[in-house]
């Protein structure tokens, strides 16, 4: 099921607010659970990259957007384990004011049908949208598709304890691109009441 109503600047105003005013009172658990390395198998997980040396650092210095989350993956039954959803997200302004453009570039690149010699360009997207184990960061839309737009593409991990009730579409991010490649899922612990209503009463 896509949410992909109710979400306007206001909102992620409200929300950014809260969190940079929760930040300041944050324990080394809080960042912690943020960044995933609450548990052991998440301390685990992208501890040979750079970017996993740098969450806490995201965290606390990144700036939130709305994600669009429009496919994730798992061969896990239970739902109890980290597994990897696709995002859709833009710094533009025009992307807090209406969340809902991200539905008309999504549109575009699943209307993506490769020809017989597909540009390399044109095979690198359609293997970063469909390929399991693609893990595409930051990588930028390209037109047509990105319908004149600055978006991007990434791959992040959901963990469950993080929001036991996930929706796709709209979802909120933190990103830093001069700090990190990589984008963290805020979890529902650290929303406002504001948004959890619009977010699951939608």
């Amino acid at each position: 099921m896509y949410n992909i109503f109710m979400f306007d600047a206001k909102l992620l105003e409200n929300l950014s607010a809260s969190f940079a005013e929760k930040k300041l009172t944050f324990k080394k658990e809080d960042v912690a659970f943020i960044a995933g390395k609450d548990t052991f198998k998440g301390k685990m997980l992208g501890f040979l990259t750079t970017d996993y040396y740098r969450r806490e650092k995201l965290i606390r210095g990144g700036d939130l957007v709305y994600g669009y989350v429009f496919r994730t993956w798992t061969n896990e039954v239970t739902f109890t384990k980290p597994y990897p959803m696709w995002v859709l997200f833009s710094p533009a302004k025009e992307f807090a004011d209406d969340p809902n453009l991200y539905v008309s570039v999504l549109n575009a690149m699943q209307a993506i049908e490769l020809p017989k010699r597909p540009s390399n360009e044109l095979r690198r997207l359609h293997t970063m949208l469909n390929a399991e184990l693609s893990e595409p960061k930051y990588y930028l839309i390209p037109e047509p598709y990105a319908q004149g737009h600055l978006v991007y593409l990434s791959m992040a991990y959901h963990r469950p304890r993080h929001n036991n009730n996930m929706k796709l579409g709209i979802n909120p991010f933190i990103i830093g691109s001069l700090i990190s490649r990589e984008i963290l899922y805020l979890p529902t612990k650290y929303w406002d009441e504001t948004f959890k209503k619009a977010y699951f009463d939608f």
